[in-house]
C-alpha cells in the first residue's frame, strides 16, 4: 500500500477523497481500507455528510441575510436539544475535514440578531480545530471571521459570547477579522499573552509547544499584554509584528508585510529568507512528520520559496533538494535531510 495513504488518518483521507484531489490509484488503496474496517468506514460516510452540508452552507455565506437564516436554524436545533437536559456542559468539536489546501469547519454557534431570543444555556464550549495539512474556516456569532491553521484550535462559550464581552482562547495560529463593536472588547487568550481589540484584522502565532509568541496587525489597532508578572503592555499599528519569547519581559517590534504573513489562509507556505530550521518546523505541521537535520549547519541555509498544502511530502522535498542541494530520506514517519554528496 501507498505509504502516505497507510500513515495518513481517516479523516485527512476523507478530505483528499471528497475534494477530487485523490489520484485513482489512491483511490483504490483508500477503499481497500474502508473495507477493512467498518470505524474507518463509518468515520468516512460522518464526513461525507458534513462535507455536503458544508458546500451547502458555504454558498448560503455569499450572502449575509442567507448565512444568518442558516445559523439561525442552526440555533433553533441546539436550542431544542438543550431543552432535553437541565444542567449539562456540552462540548463541539469541528474539525475541518474538506478539501486540501482550504478548508471550512461551519461552527455550530449562533447570530445575536433579529428578534430571536437567546434563552439562558448551560455553559456550552465551541472548539474549532484545524487537522494536519488543512486550514479551518468559522463565523463567530459576533460575525467575525476566523481562519484557524493546520493544528491549531479556536475555542469559546457560545453562551456568553457576545454578551457583555468577546472572548476566545487561541493554541496555535489563527487570523482574525474581527467584526468592530466598541461596546464589547473582543479578547484573545493564548498562554503567553493576551490580544484586546474592538474591530480589527491580525495574525496570531501561539503554538504551546514552541517558545515564540507572534502578532502581527495587517488593519485597525490591537493591544497586547504579556502573561507574567510584568504585565506588560504595547499598542501595535498596521505593519507591526510583535515577537515575545517565551520566558522573557521584553516584546520586539519590526515592520513587515501583513500579507506574507497570512499567506497560510489559502493553503500556502511563503519563505523570504527563511532558515532551513524555520521550513522544516512549518512542514512538520502540516505534513505531520517529523524532520532531522543531520548536519547543524544545514540548518542555517537560507530559503526563499513557496509550498502549497494541496503538495504532497514528496514534492516539497524534491523542493528543497532541487533549491538547497539537500538530499533527503525517509524512515518511518521520520525524514531525514543531509547535504548532496
Amino acid at each position: 500500500m501507498n505509504e502516505l495513504i497507510h500513515n495518513m488518518n481517516i479523516d485527512s483521507l476523507s478530505a483528499k477523497f471528497l475534494s477530487g484531489n485523490m489520484s485513482s490509484e489512491e483511490q483504490k488503496e483508500f477503499e481497500i481500507r474502508l473495507n477493512k474496517s467498518k470505524e474507518n468506514k463509518e468515520t468516512f460516510l460522518k464526513n461525507k455528510k458534513v462535507w455536503e452540508q458544508s458546500r451547502h452552507q458555504l454558498v448560503s455565506e455569499q450572502i449575509t441575510e442567507d448565512k444568518v437564516k442558516v445559523l439561525r436554524k442552526l440555533y433553533a436545533h441546539q436550542i431544542k436539544s438543550l431543552s432535553r437536559s437541565r444542567r449539562q456542559t456540552l462540548i463541539y468539536k469541528l474539525a475541518a475535514v474538506l478539501a486540501i489546501p482550504l478548508t471550512f469547519a461551519i461552527s455550530w454557534h449562533f447570530l445575536n440578531t433579529g428578534n430571536v431570543e437567546q434563552p439562558l444555556l448551560p455553559e456550552t464550549i465551541c472548539e474549532v480545530t484545524a487537522p494536519k495539512g488543512h486550514v479551518a474556516k468559522c463565523i463567530l456569532p459576533d460575525g467575525t471571521e476566523v481562519w484557524v491553521n493546520t493544528g491549531s484550535s479556536v475555542i469559546y462559550d457560545a453562551n456568553s459570547f457576545n454578551n457583555a464581552a468577546r472572548e476566545v482562547e487561541l493554541s496555535g495560529e489563527a487570523y482574525f477579522e474581527v467584526t468592530k463593536n466598541e461596546a464589547k472588547p473582543f479578547t484573545v487568550k493564548t498562554s503567553k499573552a493576551n490580544i484586546l481589540v474592538t474591530g480589527t484584522s491580525f495574525n496570531l502565532k501561539a503554538y504551546p509547544n514552541e517558545n515564540t509568541f507572534e502578532a502581527i496587525l495587517a488593519e485597525g489597532g490591537i493591544d497586547m499584554e504579556v502573561n507574567n508578572a510584568s504585565r506588560q503592555k504595547v499598542s501595535l499599528v498596521p505593519g507591526d509584528r510583535a515577537i515575545l519569547e517565551a520566558g522573557g519581559n521584553n516584546i520586539t517590534i519590526d515592520k513587515v508585510d501583513p500579507a506574507y504573513f497570512s499567506s497560510w489562509r489559502t493553503g500556502e507556505l511563503l519563505f523570504k529568507d527563511a532558515t532551513l530550521n524555520d521550513l522544516v518546523v512549518e512542514l512538520e505541521r502540516v505534513y505531520d512528520i517529523d524532520f532531522y537535520i543531520v548536519d547543524e549547519k544545514l540548518g542555517e541555509f537560507r530559503f526563499r520559496g513557496m509550498f502549497s498544502y494541496n503538495s504532497n511530502l514528496i514534492e516539497a522535498l524534491e523542493k528543497i533538494k532541487r533549491t538547497a542541494q539537500i538530499d533527503y530520506r525517509i524512515e518511518n514517519k521520520e525524514v531525514w535531510l543531509t547535504k548532496m554528496k
